[in-house]
């Protein structure tokens, strides 16, 4: 009887530990803007800044403007290899990092201008942070809820309906294998970067891209400026695949990019290329880098189509941040075609002022194909008939 009761007790003993290892240490809300997804965190307890979460960066940074308001300490310029390329900029001492109420210690900040992304992305960015948060716990991403749930990567067992897949981590960045069918047919089998602060759907490296003479093999394309960490703006070509397919998830009519990068992880020699947020965003996806697996679960936008231009224009931000501007007309385009310049001010869209719409809803309202908007551009009324470039 004794023996009996004995065993009850460390059976119940035992569940109570793989529920509280199954409970989430904290849950954190997030933020979808445009093509990046924003999270708040303290840094030596300070205000709730704006980070990005990003998978495709080693490194934790900030803002060196961020830096000097919340009066950090810096060390001797250094220039650091990340995931993007070669960065300048200075590490940060004494520094401690929360995230909700949980503390990440020991790790290295460095501090750098993040201006050029600002204006690209359309918004203040306090710093960027990714693998600090994924080698120290369990996250899991729900765009359902828009947030992170982080777990004790000790005794959790991933209890969802989604599949899991197995990764590498490669310059501190997972890979998985993917299957592409180009435009003319031809089939691609190869690793991909999983890249939650890559704007973009599916991108092949640089290095794939002249060994395979990719250019002529996506149909259809225009050219786009990039940047990353680093300042420099790279071109890359925007065509159309067939079709993506990886661990029984399947998409038609995919867009793809052919990355120009001389740096970075888009210049990588042994990976082929990156699945960005476009298509992450279709998925809550639970990121466990100590047991080198991640469980993929379908969700809400899991049926969207993807987002294609269909105006013909680039858009950023003025360097004060104070107007939407005209940064590249793509050739044979509906903003060509309207005589649109680059450099020109956009005022107006749909009635509606520009910078207070902002540049991820000014973004989707020029990406609705067979729609005609009305835009002002250096004060001149054009009516623009929207036709999707790919």
């Amino acid at each position: 009887m004794k023996k009996t009761i004995g065993l009850i007790i460390i059976a119940i003993f035992s569940n109570l530990a793989v529920s509280m290892a199954q409970s989430p240490l904290t849950s954190v809300p997030f933020e979808l803007y445009g093509d990046h997804v924003f999270v708040k965190i303290k840094v030596n307890n300070s205000r709730d800044l704006d980070f990005i979460f990003d998978t495709g960066d080693g490194l934790t940074v900030l803002n060196i403007e961020t830096a000097k308001e919340l009066n950090m300490v810096s060390g001797a310029d250094t220039k650091k290899t990340s995931a993007e390329g070669e960065i300048s900029g200075k590490l940060l001492k004494h520094q401690s990092i929360e995230i909700n109420n949980i503390e990440l210690r020991d790790i290295e900040i460095y501090e750098t201008s993040l201006r050029h992304l600002e204006i690209s992305i359309g918004r203040k960015i306090d710093g960027i942070i990714g693998y600090d948060m994924l080698e120290n716990y369990v996250v899991s991403m729900n765009f359902n809820q828009m947030s992170f749930d982080l777990f004790d990567s000790k005794g959790y067992e991933y209890k969802g309906t989604g599949r899991t897949l197995p990764i590498k981590l490669t310059s501190y960045i997972p890979h998985i294998s993917a299957n592409v069918v180009l435009a003319n047919g031809e089939t691609i089998t190869g690793e991909f970067f999983v890249d939650t602060g890559a704007k973009a759907t599916v991108d092949f490296n640089t290095p794939y891209v002249t060994k395979h003479g990719m250019i002529d093999k996506i149909g259809d394309s225009y050219i786009y400026l990039v940047s990353g960490l680093g300042k420099k703006e790279y071109e890359h070509h925007q065509g159309k695949a067939k079709s993506l397919t990886f661990s029984g998830f399947g998409f038609e009519n995919v867009p793809v990019g052919l990355s120009h990068a001389e740096h970075g992880i888009q210049n990588h020699k042994k990976v082929t290329g990156i699945l960005g947020s476009g298509l992450l965003r279709k998925f809550n996806v639970t990121y466990n880098y100590p047991k080198h697996e991640m469980y993929w679960e379908k969700n809400d936008r899991y049926s969207e189509p993807f987002q294609i231009n269909a105006s013909g224009l680039e858009l950023q931000l003025s360097e004060d941040m104070s107007k939407v501007m005209i940064h590249k007309v793509f050739d044979n385009s509906p903003a060509e075609d309207a005589g649109i310049k680059v450099d020109s001010e956009l005022n107006e869209v749909s009635g509606k002022s520009a910078i207070e719409v902002g540049l991820p809803e000014l973004r989707r309202i020029l990406s609705e194909s067979g729609k005609t908007v009305k835009i002002k551009v250096d004060g001149k009324s054009i009516d623009l008939k929207l036709k999707a470039l790919i």
